[in-house]
């Protein structure tokens, strides 16, 4: 039997047997890459992690999906103490009395039976999406963690939120919950559930076995944690940044759309002009870029008037950049390109995030072509 993952990390269980899928962006020669991932995972997916929640030793110590679990008890121990929020759902009804307000899309009901009003009304409920959220977080970790407490703990969870639906929300859904200041408490089960949530979301290829656990896009998680370094990075400077879709030519004969890039980083000054662009590459560097990686972020430094840009590439421990000088023979402006290693094995250590905006500023600060 061959078992192959592909742009995937995270955890799957085959009986009793754990199979921890390592992003290629960290090394698992140390073992300290789950704690890494773990990092990562819980900044881009909606935050830090309180220290309360989960400490120094608890990290260095548990799989992931312990650490999950770790987090999602005590925040819904604390948080359900004073019970979890209700909603109101809509009904359809009909009778002699209005209940509500009348319902116009029933109104043929109405005049084939006049005695009969259609109404619409709201209920209070305990079926609300972040309770659904809950109950399928807590499911999905009791057959993931490997210590039998946290799996009892998190299956009495489920059973005690078994009146509301097995189904969890939409994802869109499930980020636009919101929590009134009596529910903080829950906010650490809620970034569990989406990470969850975004889990369960990658597609797989059919097969005929059916495994738990849950993965996660590993080429995503890399862009967006990127993109959170450049953010602290570019405050420090006063800057903010961006992503969008940039249209650049003009048609001049036959027929077509303008053309369309999307870098994965601008970085804009306090007036919005442009200063710096960067693209994400989830691949291992080597001694140069390939020529394709250069395409993309070349031609945002031209639509944008940039002569600084950068690769962004992950390693495993520190290395310096390297920086080319391009020249264009059209008479523009000359254009430094950096390839920028982030040693993400740094974050096994407390300083390991400012060291990472550090390297991101520094090239920033730097001078073009000293």
């Amino acid at each position: 039997m061959g078992l192959r993952a592909e742009a995937v990390t995270g955890v799957l269980r085959i009986g009793n047997v754990d199979i921890e899928i390592a992003p290629k962006f960290l090394s698992v020669n140390d073992e300290s890459w789950q704690t890494v991932l773990w990092r990562i995972l819980t900044i881009v997916e909606g935050g830090h992690v309180d220290d309360n929640l989960t400490t120094a030793q608890e990290l260095a110590s548990q799989s992931i999906p312990d650490l999950l679990a770790e987090m999602f008890l005590r925040s819904y121990t604390k948080g359900a103490a004073r019970g979890l929020p209700r909603g109101y759902k809509s009904e359809q009804m009909s009778g002699a009395t209005l209940r509500g307000s009348i319902d116009i899309s029933r109104l043929g009901e109405w005049i084939a039976r006049p005695w009969e009003l259609p109404y619409i009304t709201d209920y209070l409920t305990d079926d609300t999406p972040l309770a659904r959220l809950l109950r399928w977080s807590a499911e999905c970790l009791a057959g993931t963690v490997k210590a039998p407490g946290r799996a009892r703990a998190v299956r009495e969870i489920s059973a005690n939120l078994a009146h509301v639906g097995r189904n969890p929300p939409h994802l869109l859904d499930a980020q636009r919950i919101s929590l009134d200041m009596q529910h903080q408490a829950l906010e650490p089960a809620r970034i569990v559930g989406l990470l969850l949530l975004e889990g369960a979301g990658v597609h797989h290829a059919a097969g005929e076995q059916a495994l738990s656990g849950f993965l996660w896009n590993s080429d995503v998680i890399y862009e967006n944690y990127v993109y959170w370094l450049c953010q602290r990075a570019a405050t420090r400077h006063g800057n903010r940044v961006d992503k969008r879709k940039l249209n650049f030519g003009v048609v001049i004969s036959g027929n077509g759309p303008r053309l369309v890039t999307e870098p994965d980083v601008v970085f804009r000054d306090n007036r919005g002009t442009p200063v710096a662009v960067s693209d994400s590459k989830y691949k291992r560097l080597a001694a140069r870029p390939k020529s394709s990686d250069t395409y993309q972020v070349l031609t945002a430094a031209h639509v944008l008037g940039c002569q600084r840009i950068s690769l962004t590439y992950p390693v495993g421990q520190d290395q310096e950049p390297t920086s080319w000088r391009i020249s264009s023979a059209l008479g523009g402006n000359d254009i430094e390109l950096t390839a920028l290693p982030l040693n993400l094995m740094s974050l096994a250590r407390p300083a390991g995030p400012r060291e990472l905006i550090d390297t991101i500023s520094a090239w920033l600060d730097r001078p073009i072509f000293p």
